[in-house]
Protein backbone atom coordinates (compact mmCIF):
# COMPACT_ATOMS: atom_id res chain seq x y z
CA UNK A 1 0.00 0.00 0.00
CA UNK A 2 1.30 3.48 -0.89
CA UNK A 3 1.87 6.18 1.68
CA UNK A 4 0.40 8.93 -0.19
CA UNK A 5 -2.54 10.22 0.52
CA UNK A 6 -5.38 10.30 -2.43
CA UNK A 7 -4.99 13.86 -2.97
CA UNK A 8 -1.43 13.30 -3.64
CA UNK A 9 -2.01 10.04 -5.73
CA UNK A 10 -3.61 12.58 -7.90
CA UNK A 11 -1.97 15.46 -7.87
CA UNK A 12 0.86 13.15 -9.04
CA UNK A 13 -1.33 11.78 -11.97
CA UNK A 14 -2.04 15.01 -13.69
CA UNK A 15 1.37 15.78 -13.62
CA UNK A 16 2.29 12.63 -14.96
CA UNK A 17 -0.57 13.33 -17.29
CA UNK A 18 0.84 16.42 -18.20
CA UNK A 19 4.49 15.52 -18.87
CA UNK A 20 3.38 12.41 -21.52
CA UNK A 21 1.35 15.40 -22.90
CA UNK A 22 4.42 17.68 -23.04
CA UNK A 23 6.59 14.52 -24.29
CA UNK A 24 4.26 13.83 -27.04
CA UNK A 25 4.85 17.56 -28.07
CA UNK A 26 8.09 17.81 -27.67
CA UNK A 27 10.26 14.89 -27.44
CA UNK A 28 8.26 12.52 -30.38
CA UNK A 29 7.66 14.66 -32.72
CA UNK A 30 11.84 14.74 -32.77
CA UNK A 31 11.61 10.73 -33.43
CA UNK A 32 12.93 9.17 -34.56
CA UNK A 33 16.10 10.25 -33.24
CA UNK A 34 19.28 8.92 -34.67
CA UNK A 35 22.29 10.55 -32.44
CA UNK A 36 24.82 10.09 -35.96
CA UNK A 37 27.75 8.87 -33.61
CA UNK A 38 29.23 8.94 -30.87
CA UNK A 39 32.70 9.21 -29.08
CA UNK A 40 34.90 7.21 -26.22
CA UNK A 41 37.20 8.75 -24.12
CA UNK A 42 39.60 6.42 -22.50
CA UNK A 43 41.20 8.01 -19.49
CA UNK A 44 42.90 4.92 -17.71
CA UNK A 45 42.80 1.20 -17.47
CA UNK A 46 39.19 0.83 -16.53
CA UNK A 47 38.03 4.09 -16.99
CA UNK A 48 36.15 5.10 -20.02
CA UNK A 49 33.28 7.61 -21.19
CA UNK A 50 30.85 7.87 -23.77
CA UNK A 51 29.40 10.81 -25.44
CA UNK A 52 26.73 11.12 -27.48
CA UNK A 53 24.19 14.01 -28.46
CA UNK A 54 21.05 13.87 -26.27
CA UNK A 55 17.71 13.75 -27.98
CA UNK A 56 15.97 16.97 -29.22
CA UNK A 57 12.88 18.21 -27.03
CA UNK A 58 13.80 15.98 -23.68
CA UNK A 59 14.82 18.61 -21.29
CA UNK A 60 12.64 21.25 -22.70
CA UNK A 61 9.42 18.84 -21.96
CA UNK A 62 10.54 18.22 -18.40
CA UNK A 63 10.73 21.96 -17.38
CA UNK A 64 7.59 22.87 -19.28
CA UNK A 65 5.58 20.79 -16.86
CA UNK A 66 8.01 20.31 -13.83
CA UNK A 67 5.81 21.22 -11.09
CA UNK A 68 9.08 22.09 -8.58
CA UNK A 69 10.02 24.56 -11.44
CA UNK A 70 13.57 22.69 -10.76
CA UNK A 71 16.19 23.94 -13.28
CA UNK A 72 18.96 21.84 -15.44
CA UNK A 73 22.40 23.00 -16.92
CA UNK A 74 21.26 20.43 -19.95
CA UNK A 75 20.07 21.77 -23.16
CA UNK A 76 18.26 20.16 -26.13
CA UNK A 77 20.38 18.20 -28.35
CA UNK A 78 23.56 18.96 -26.98
CA UNK A 79 26.51 16.60 -26.34
CA UNK A 80 25.97 14.29 -22.69
CA UNK A 81 28.06 11.49 -21.22
CA UNK A 82 25.88 8.37 -22.28
CA UNK A 83 27.73 5.94 -20.86
CA UNK A 84 30.58 5.24 -18.17
CA UNK A 85 32.65 1.64 -18.15
CA UNK A 86 34.59 0.80 -15.23
CA UNK A 87 36.22 -2.32 -13.69
CA UNK A 88 38.96 -4.33 -14.47
CA UNK A 89 38.27 -7.49 -16.92
CA UNK A 90 35.70 -9.74 -15.41
CA UNK A 91 34.25 -7.14 -13.39
CA UNK A 92 33.09 -4.71 -16.11
CA UNK A 93 30.52 -2.43 -15.20
CA UNK A 94 28.24 0.30 -17.52
CA UNK A 95 26.23 3.10 -15.79
CA UNK A 96 23.37 4.61 -18.31
CA UNK A 97 24.07 8.26 -17.44
CA UNK A 98 21.56 9.29 -20.41
CA UNK A 99 19.48 12.26 -18.87
CA UNK A 100 15.89 11.16 -18.43
CA UNK A 101 13.40 12.27 -15.71
CA UNK A 102 11.76 8.89 -14.94
CA UNK A 103 14.53 7.12 -15.17
CA UNK A 104 16.31 9.10 -11.99
CA UNK A 105 19.94 8.27 -10.92
CA UNK A 106 21.02 5.66 -9.51
CA UNK A 107 20.28 3.44 -12.06
CA UNK A 108 20.63 -0.50 -11.89
CA UNK A 109 25.04 -1.15 -13.43
CA UNK A 110 24.90 -3.70 -15.76
CA UNK A 111 28.14 -5.69 -15.67
CA UNK A 112 29.77 -7.68 -18.78
CA UNK A 113 32.88 -9.42 -18.36
CA UNK A 114 34.72 -7.13 -20.64
CA UNK A 115 35.06 -3.42 -22.15
CA UNK A 116 34.67 -5.39 -25.22
CA UNK A 117 31.46 -7.00 -24.80
CA UNK A 118 30.42 -3.47 -22.51
CA UNK A 119 30.69 -1.62 -26.14
CA UNK A 120 29.18 -4.21 -28.20
CA UNK A 121 26.09 -3.37 -25.88
CA UNK A 122 26.55 0.62 -25.87
CA UNK A 123 27.04 0.34 -29.63
CA UNK A 124 23.80 -1.77 -29.58
CA UNK A 125 21.99 1.41 -28.17
CA UNK A 126 23.49 4.25 -29.93
CA UNK A 127 24.60 3.09 -33.51
CA UNK A 128 21.29 3.11 -35.14
CA UNK A 129 20.85 4.58 -38.80
CA UNK A 130 17.95 6.46 -40.14
CA UNK A 131 16.11 3.64 -42.91
CA UNK A 132 17.45 4.34 -46.25
CA UNK A 133 15.53 7.03 -48.09
CA UNK A 134 13.05 5.36 -50.54
CA UNK A 135 11.22 6.56 -53.35
CA UNK A 136 8.18 4.96 -55.67
CA UNK A 137 5.67 3.97 -52.97
CA UNK A 138 8.46 2.65 -50.43
CA UNK A 139 10.32 0.85 -53.12
CA UNK A 140 13.78 1.05 -52.41
CA UNK A 141 15.98 2.94 -55.06
CA UNK A 142 18.36 0.05 -55.27
CA UNK A 143 14.79 -1.94 -56.41
CA UNK A 144 14.38 -2.76 -60.02
CA UNK A 145 10.86 -1.94 -60.54
CA UNK A 146 11.86 1.11 -58.34
CA UNK A 147 14.34 2.38 -61.24
CA UNK A 148 12.31 1.30 -64.41
CA UNK A 149 9.35 3.76 -62.88
CA UNK A 150 11.92 6.31 -61.90
CA UNK A 151 13.13 6.09 -65.78
CA UNK A 152 9.80 5.96 -67.22
CA UNK A 153 8.57 9.33 -65.62
CA UNK A 154 11.51 11.30 -66.81
CA UNK A 155 11.20 9.75 -70.18
CA UNK A 156 9.19 12.31 -72.64
CA UNK A 157 7.46 9.06 -74.20
CA UNK A 158 6.28 7.69 -70.37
Amino acid sequence: MSDFTLEETMRFAAVRAKEEAAELHFFDKAQPFYPRGFSVGYRNPGHWDIYANQCPGKISAWLSVDPEGRKTSGRDGERERAFRIRGEPGNVIVMDERWNPHRPHPRQPLTFRSVMAAMVYIAEELMQEAPALSVNDGRSPTDPASRDASILARSPRG
